[in-house]
């Protein structure tokens, strides 16, 4: 059985022994990168990301990052609070207008948290059937204007991307940028994110990957427009991993504002959001405790794809797994890849 050991060496050759073997399985199709303090231990691409054309998965793959496009959303709204625009302790009704009276009580800081009340739209009996079709981001709204919020807003934690829409809204409203202007004049072009974008058929991404529910069977359609600002995002695992090296950097923001995007605002249902490890959620990010150090992390899930991107502070370790073909566990091989990378204690 392969264990952690202490070396980067030894790190990268257990990381490369488990990914050959569920390659020779057929267990895994994707991209990975993990990184140990600077030093790439792996940065692969498996399987196929389009099987009729037989073309490979590469590092430089896009793909479909789902709700790993919250931790954005998050930070494109904490720059603005920096920029004196916003105020996550602010009531939601300061920025959108026709703000029903039941949502005065909700601040910033319980849509970024998942504890504002409002029910996730996306578990609405016709969500299914909208999802090919394009939507305004009112449109949106209006589908979870009036329903009756769930609980009082702060009161406990219940994941909603009904939030993370109005989240959107209000970074375009303050702003005057569209979302995907915005992320990309402020997030993605000072990183050098080139691969990552707001995500659209129309025209087709380069490089991107076609998601799979299973080998041979694809998706319907999904107008990307259904899930904004709470999942719209392409990226690579390379994107990604510049991502995660700018906030351990502390860049982009204050240190004050990034530790309260990373510390666990708020705590899960029975002491687990995704993970059992799980102690809290932040910022658009849920906050595990693993081997007595952080893990700081977010998966994504949409039709045909699925992706977690994650990073140990301490360690200075960071794992980031994206896949096109649902039937590969991309949480279980993200878990088992940072116990496998990680410097013995």
């Amino acid at each position: 059985m392969i264990t952690g050991c202490g070396s980067a060496q030894d790190s990268a050759h257990n990381v490369a022994e488990y990914l050959r073997q569920l390659r020779d399985r057929g267990e895994i199709t994707g991209s990975v990168l993990v990184n140990r303090n600077g030093s790439t231990l792996v940065n692969e691409g498996f399987g196929f990301a389009e099987q009729d054309l037989r073309s490979q998965n590469t590092p430089g793959t896009r793909f479909r990052i789902g709700s790993i496009t919250k931790q954005f959303t998050a930070m494109a709204v904490l720059i603005l609070q920096e920029r004196g625009m916003v105020q996550v302790s602010h009531s939601v009704c300061d920025y959108i207008p026709n703000c029903p009276a039941h949502w005065q009580p909700i601040n910033l800081h319980h849509l970024l948290t998942h504890s504002s009340g409002i029910p996730d739209y996306t578990n609405f009996d016709d969500f299914a059937s909208l999802i090919d079709s394009p939507a305004t981001v009112e449109q949106l709204i209006d589908r979870f204007r009036s329903m009756e919020l769930e609980f009082s807003p702060g009161s406990r934690w219940k994941y909603s991307n009904s939030g993370y829409i109005l989240l959107g809204d209000i970074i375009e409203r303050t702003s005057g940028q569209s979302y995907a202007e915005f992320l990309n004049q402020n997030i993605f072009q000072p990183l050098g994110m080139q691969s990552t974008g707001y995500d659209s058929n129309d025209p087709p991404v380069p490089a991107h990957a076609q998601g799979y529910l299973r080998p041979g069977v694809k998706p319907v359609h999904f107008d990307m427009s259904e899930v904004y600002a709470a999942g719209a995002l392409y990226s690579t695992t390379e994107d990604l991993y510049s991502w995660d090296e700018a906030l351990l950097a502390g860049r982009l923001i204050s240190s004050e504002l990034l530790r309260q995007m990373i510390a666990p605002q708020i705590p899960c249902p029975g002491g687990g959001c995704a993970l059992p490890t799980d102690v809290g959620y932040g910022y658009g990010w849920f906050i595990a405790r693993e081997a007595a150090q952080s893990y700081i992390y977010h998966w994504g899930h949409i039709d045909g794809f699925l992706s977690s991107n994650g990073f140990y502070p301490d360690a200075h370790l960071i794992v980031v797994v994206l896949s096109n073909l649902e039937t590969t566990d991309v949480f279980g091989i993200s878990t088992q890849l940072g116990k496998l990378a990680a410097p013995s204690p």
